[in-house]
């Protein structure tokens, strides 16, 4: 993780709880500006996501480019709030056109 928090540019947060007798931990890895959140987009160009994740990285990339296309006014907000909605554990938007010329599913040459 910290070999990852490196490469973007930004610091690595963990936590610890305790639930019983068992301690688990997680990590967090936040990009904030410009060059972090370029790196990620670079990252999952050359490495597409597979799952409904693929879906939120593509919503928060057009979120991303919004902001960058609105630099002097929120007038994006309204657009990036409702998009927003649609992440995760929320989402109802699935569109899979994404896997069609999928490496993972493109039939080998023998």
């Amino acid at each position: 993780m910290s070999k990852i928090g490196l490469f973007l540019g930004v610091t690595v947060y963990s936590r610890s709880r305790i639930i019983k007798d068992k301690i688990f931990y997680s990590f967090i890895i936040m990009t904030h500006n410009k060059i972090s959140n370029l790196k990620v987009c670079e990252y999952f160009y050359n490495f597409p996501l597979l799952s409904s994740k693929y879906l939120d990285y593509k919503d928060w990339k057009d979120i991303l480019e919004l902001q960058n296309n609105n630099l002097n006014t929120t007038s994006y907000l309204d657009k990036a709030i409702n998009m927003r909605k649609d992440f995760n554990s929320t989402r109802t938007t699935y569109v899979w056109n994404h896997l069609n010329n999928c490496y993972f599913f493109v039939k080998r040459k023998k």
